[in-house]
């Protein structure tokens, strides 16, 4: 973690004397594209900075692959593209770009190769049949964490224990998410990690106010809170509930011109609201699955939360899972606080507003860490099940090298993109988005499982059934599932 802080300033003060950010690209076009990176005809990135074997690296081997062709399907949706994969960059690219552009550039450099993006609208549709026919097909499969783990069940990825330059225990790599997506049996079928800072940016987080909150007296630093372990539920509440009182809102309860000390979308504070407890939706225990989601500390959670959307008259909850509705209401100063992505940082680009990042309050002092749940739309990296073992060398090195130069040069860049689209720079905020990092949930029942809305619905409906009510009404099903599934790819009978 501390050395990730290091880069993440150190890149912050050379950005603020060098370069100013400016707005991200528009996405490639949905379609296939030529390959970008022929290190025989495209000159560019061909004097890379880090040798891959250096120091503090992964350990690679010296390869010449002379200049195949290493192809990545990917999804069509700019800021989940533009994490691995950026067409070109000019005189006003940011330096999160010129990252991402030069870290495939030195990749096509180190090891003769050509980079071949394949950009779909729906890249999970060429799934099935490229794992039924020939070998080979695609080097590598980014895309939708949900679709990724429905695939992986059907039986179209490599393992991963199989990739011999893979190091999941280096610190590039997601050591929870290798946890949570291990099959009972240990076969793992997708991964992620620094390789995507998008690992981050589908992150649940909660954005401040700072002006409306430096407002108020006695109101005692939300950073300060988080760095004391005492940003509670209980505290986030009571900041809620005095910032609400100290807004001038119109009375309507309209989120259209009243104020409001909160607001949030059923996506955001309702689903973390789980993960704050330090509990997931499931897990494999004793031999059998289990559904943690269900205790007295999760039902209390639920209880609370209800109370405070649905009874304290602070807050404001949109009933969709779209962010957008709360933008217009933060920027205009009408909400103090607002969940959603890290990643929507960029909708307030342009607006005159200083804004914090927070990680989600914990629900109370026994939970460890600030647990920030991964959203479901996040980037999962999978490999074709008919990649044979000689390609299967190659792509993990890629893998390897890709990893760790998101992890050394791109992820602290990202902090500083997420913040750059405020007037005023927020120091603070590099230490929380740096403890969202290190705390990220990638939770197996919430991307794929019939438990995986199960907390967030039961929120936002303030007279429907309890948490454990509701889980009873699924529970031998989701079982049922999840044993048809994940279980059996452990002996190769997994349905197609």
């Amino acid at each position: 973690m501390k050395k990730l802080i290091l880069r993440a300033f150190l890149l912050l003060l050379a950005l603020l004397m060098v370069i100013p950010f400016a707005g991200c690209q528009e996405t490639p076009a949905p379609q296939e594209t030529d390959p970008v990176t022929d290190p025989a005809t495209d000159p560019e990135g061909t004097d890379p900075e880090t040798d891959p074997g250096a120091e503090d690296g992964p350990d690679l081997p010296v390869k010449n692959y002379g200049g195949d062709e290493f192809t990545i399907l990917m999804r069509a949706l700019e800021e989940y593209t533009e994490d691995i994969y950026v067409e070109s960059i000019g005189a006003n690219s940011t330096s999160l770009e010129r990252a991402v552009y030069q870290r495939l550039k030195d990749l096509a450099y180190y090891y003769n190769l050509i980079i071949d993006p394949v950009i779909k609208e729906r890249p999970r549709d060429e799934v099935p049949a490229a794992a039924k026919s020939g070998t080979d097909g695609y080097d590598l499969v980014i895309e939708h964490a949900g679709f990724t783990l429905s695939c992986a069940a059907s039986g179209y990825y490599y393992d991963w224990n199989d990739l011999p330059y893979v190091d999941l225990e280096a610190d590039w790599w997601n050591a929870q998410a290798a946890e949570t997506m291990t099959t009972p049996g240990g076969k793992l079928y997708t991964m992620v990690g620094d390789i995507s800072y998008m690992s981050v940016g589908a992150s649940i987080c909660m954005f401040f106010n700072k002006g409306l909150l430096n407002d108020v007296e006695d109101l005692e630093s939300p950073y300060d809170l988080v760095r004391s372990k005492e940003w509670l539920f209980d505290k986030f509440e009571e900041y809620v509930i005095t910032m609400d009182a100290n807004m001038d809102g119109d009375g309507t309860g309209t989120l259209e011109t009243d104020s409001f000390g909160y607001g949030t979308g059923w996506w955001a504070g309702p689903s973390q609201l789980l993960h704050s407890t330090g509990y997931r939706t499931i897990a494999w225990k004793n031999d059998d699955w289990k559904f943690p989601l269900d205790n007295d500390t999760t039902s209390n959670a639920v209880f609370d939360m209800r109370e405070l959307l649905w009874t304290s008259g602070a807050c404001y909850a949109v009933d969709t899972q779209e962010f957008d509705a709360l933008i217009k209401p933060f920027t205009e100063g009408r909400l103090a606080f607002t969940d959603g992505r890290v990643a929507h940082a960029r909708k307030f680009a342009g607006e005159d507003l200083s804004y914090g990042v927070l990680p989600w309050p914990k629900y109370n002092k026994k939970v460890k860490e600030y647990y920030a749940t991964v959203d479901g739309g996040t980037n999962l990296f999978s490999v074709m099940r008919n990649t044979t073992a000689e390609n299967a060398e190659r792509i993990s090195i890629v893998l390897e090298f890709l990893a760790y130069e998101g992890y050394d040069k791109v992820v602290p860049l990202y902090y500083e993109t997420v913040l750059s689209y405020q007037y005023l720079k927020d120091e603070d905020s590099i230490e929380m988005l740096q403890i969202i990092h290190d705390n990220c949930v990638f939770d197996l029942g919430y991307f794929y499982s019939p438990v995986s809305s199960l907390v967030h619905e039961t929120v936002m409906d303030p007279t429907g059934p309890s948490l454990s009510t509701a889980l009873g009404e699924i529970e031998e099903a989701a079982r049922e599932e999840l044993y048809n599934t994940w279980n059996q790819l452990d002996v190769g009978e997994a349905e197609e």
